[in-house]
């Protein structure tokens, strides 16, 4: 059966259905994990992504947030220069009634209205002012852990904003770790092969070049020359084939 868009159960309706010891067959949270980053440190700035306003988050949003979120500050501050946590729970199981589609459908999937369905996810209930996901990191790095949350928004079903608090910071405040943005693989490969003497060096690789390149050419006349060749040795074959023929004709008259 074709999963239904995510919009039919982004609205609040009616009451939330978390009681899973009266269900089975309730489908998984495809949410990893709920805290990510350096968990030992303190930090002195706390910004949140507030929803502005009430609707049901499904556990892939949730999930697809958190990896973008996740991936963004592992690239741009590093792992010991923030924590990241996820403040809501999938607890409302949601479900459908599920019906047969595809030609001939209406004949067979006529039955009960507003009937109670089967399980086929969960979501997480959030209210207007609530907080979905917080970012805990320091005010130098502020720019960049804001951007990374504008990303992670939109994965989900809600307007939200960034809302900036400060936190008192029980010790030294140790300040951001130095990290360096590891290169690209591509990029690594290159430079090793590269030496010290860089100039040097790629006169001596062009000049094997352009005598590869030569070298190639010489190879390629020879190759044509020899074409040339084969090619008159037919033409005469051919023409002494002729020649003979016409004889036999002769003599045949």
């Amino acid at each position: 059966m074709v999963r239904k868009p995510a919009r039919m159960y982004r609205n609040l309706a009616k009451k939330a259905y978390t009681r899973r010891e009266y269900m089975g067959g309730v489908p998984g949270s495809k949410i990893e994990t709920f805290d990510m980053g350096n968990l030992n440190q303190e930090f002195p700035l706390e910004l949140a992504l507030v929803a502005e306003e009430g609707c049901q988050i499904r556990h892939t949003a949730l999930e697809a947030a958190r990896i973008t979120i996740n991936r963004r500050l592992m690239g741009q501050l590093g792992r010991m220069n923030f924590y990241l946590k996820i403040r809501v729970y999938p607890h409302h199981v949601l479900r459908e009634n599920k019906q047969a589609t595809g030609a001939g459908a209406d004949r067979v999937s006529e039955g009960m209205r507003l009937a109670f369905g089967k399980a086929v996810g969960t979501a997480a209930r959030v209210k207007p002012g609530q907080k979905v996901i917080s970012l805990f990191t320091f005010h130098e790095l502020e720019e960049k852990a804001k951007d990374a949350l504008r990303h992670g928004a939109h994965k989900l079903p809600t307007p939200s904003r960034i809302v900036p608090e400060e936190h008192e910071v029980h010790g030294p405040i140790t300040g951001p770790v130095a990290f360096v943005a590891e290169p690209e693989p591509e990029k690594e490969e290159k430079a090793a092969e590269v030496p010290a003497e860089g100039a040097e060096q790629e006169k001596k690789e062009g000049e094997k070049k352009g005598e590869e390149k030569k070298g190639e050419e010489k190879k390629g006349e020879e190759k044509k020359g020899e074409e040339k060749k084969g090619e008159e040795k037919k033409e005469e074959k051919k023409g002494e084939r002729r020649e003979h023929r016409k004889g036999e004709r002769r003599e045949h008259r």
